[in-house]
Formats: C-alpha cells, sequence, structure tokens
C-alpha cells in the first residue's frame, strides 16, 4: 500500500511538474508574440507622421540661454505643458507662451531678464527671423493679452510674472 501510494504521488508530481513546465512555455511564447506585435505596430505607424505633429521652428534667445523647438499650432504638442505654445501665426504677429517658475517645462523662467533692444532669434517655417525686445510690460492675467494694431510684424512672448500673481509677462518684439 506504501509503495502504490509513492508510486501514486510520483506520478501526481510528474504531472504537475510537465503542466507547469507547459504553462510557462506557453506564457512565454504569448510574451514574445506581443512584443513583435508592439515592434510591428510602431514600425509601421512610423511611417505615417501627421503634419501637424511636426517641429516647424525653434526659439533662441541667447541672452537667457533658451533654445526650445515650437510645433505646429494645430500639434497635440503645441500646449504650455510640453512647450512653448503658439497663441496666434497671422497677419505677420505671432504670440508665443510658456510657463515660468520651477520645473523642467518653465521654458520663460528666465524671460523677465529681457531688456529693451536685446534680440530674440526665431527660425520659423523654414525662414530666419530676428526680432528686437521694444516693449516690457506687466498686463492682468485674464486670459487675454492686450496688442496694439500696427503694420509691424510682431513677436510677442508672455509667461506669468514673477512680482504678481495677478499679472502676466508680457514682451513685444519687431522684426528686424
Amino acid at each position: 500500500m506504501l509503495r502504490k501510494s509513492l508510486v501514486s504521488i510520483l506520478i501526481l508530481t510528474a504531472y504537475l511538474s510537465s503542466c507547469l513546465i507547459i504553462y510557462n512555455i506557453e506564457t512565454d511564447k504569448k510574451e514574445i508574440t506581443s512584443k513583435i506585435s508592439n515592434i510591428e505596430k510602431n514600425i509601421n505607424t512610423a511611417n505615417y507622421i501627421n503634419n501637424n505633429e511636426k517641429i516647424i521652428g525653434t526659439l533662441t534667445i541667447d541672452k537667457i540661454n533658451l533654445s526650445q523647438d515650437i510645433y505646429n499650432i494645430k500639434s497635440s504638442h503645441n500646449n504650455v505643458e510640453e512647450n512653448v505654445t503658439i497663441l496666434n501665426d497671422d497677419n505677420g504677429l505671432i504670440v508665443l507662451a510658456a510657463h515660468s517658475g520651477q520645473g523642467s517645462i518653465a521654458y520663460f523662467n528666465n524671460l523677465d531678464q529681457l531688456n529693451l533692444n536685446d534680440t530674440i532669434n526665431l527660425t520659423y517655417k523654414n525662414k530666419k527671423l530676428t526680432y528686437k525686445v521694444t516693449k516690457i510690460e506687466d498686463q492682468v492675467k485674464d486670459g487675454t493679452i492686450e496688442i496694439n494694431k500696427t503694420n509691424t510684424k510682431r513677436l510677442i512672448l508672455t509667461t506669468c510674472s514673477k512680482k504678481d500673481k495677478n499679472k502676466q509677462l508680457v514682451i513685444t518684439s519687431e522684426l528686424i
């Protein structure tokens, strides 16, 4: 009887061991298949880049050691949580906004160090543009920017004011 019990235990152990081995092999196959499938998806979609998602320019301000890419205004990357953001791009008026303060997305943190006549470079839609700072002001932070109409091509940069949490810093520059 003891011998039959030992044989039964050995058979049961062998059966469970083989089930475990088969389970592990099948699980490994699923992981490999899944990884290959994801790689194929990435390779296939890489050929179909949406033109709205492309980088269309670079803002460079040497004085504050800033060089940041700019995405198309319709891009999902055109937002202040990721990048310098285009708010307006028409009739010779480009308006860019970004965070200031602390953190990796505070691209305009040192914008308050700019002075009148400092230069700002913008490579935009395959054109190299240079602007000269003509006005620096704080405006009420209410979701709008007050801009006087002119025929001059301008670049306006805006961010939160470091001096007053209810204000925004607005830097106006003209194309030279």
